[in-house]
């Protein structure tokens, strides 16, 4: 009995380890694939389907101009009176994260840093189609090349 208490131990042990080890090793390879992935996003291995591009969409009843540079992501509201401004970075041709810089538009109630994620879904005559998420909240939506 004591025999089967020490291998039992014994083979528990060898068991943690191996776990231990295995998700210490996973960790280790995911931020390998990270880097990667930041490294080729850096390099520009694509070029992304709206950069430097110009588009429209409505917002209560209202016009709103989008501009998207290779850095940078403006929305100019009442009639450029207020904006959102934005760093951009590309992720993939169809996808790019937002994060908000600066803004003016009243009653905005996101921050400095908030990040805003988008993934075109369709580029359809002069219309783009997406879908975004900001502060825990997904929408879709159309704008309108300007």
């Amino acid at each position: 009995m004591k025999k089967l208490k020490k291998i039992l131990f014994l083979s528990l042990t060898i068991l943690l380890s191996l776990n231990f080890y295995a998700q210490d090793y996973a960790m280790n390879t995911v931020a390998e694939i990270e880097e990667n992935d930041s490294t080729e996003t850096n390099n520009s291995t694509f070029s992304p389907l709206i950069e430097n591009q110009k588009f429209t969409y409505k917002y209560h009843g209202e016009e709103v101009l989008v501009i998207f540079s290779e850095t940078q992501h403006i929305e100019y509201f009442n009639n450029k009176k207020n904006y959102i401004k934005s760093k951009i970075s590309w992720v993939s041709k169809d996808e790019c994260t937002m994060t908000i810089i600066e803004s003016n538009l009243p009653n905005f109630p996101f921050k400095s840093g908030t990040k805003l994620s988008m993934h075109i879904t369709k580029i359809k005559h002069n219309n783009v189609y997406y879908e975004s998420t900001l502060g825990g909240r997904t929408w879709t939506g159309k704008m309108k090349k300007a």
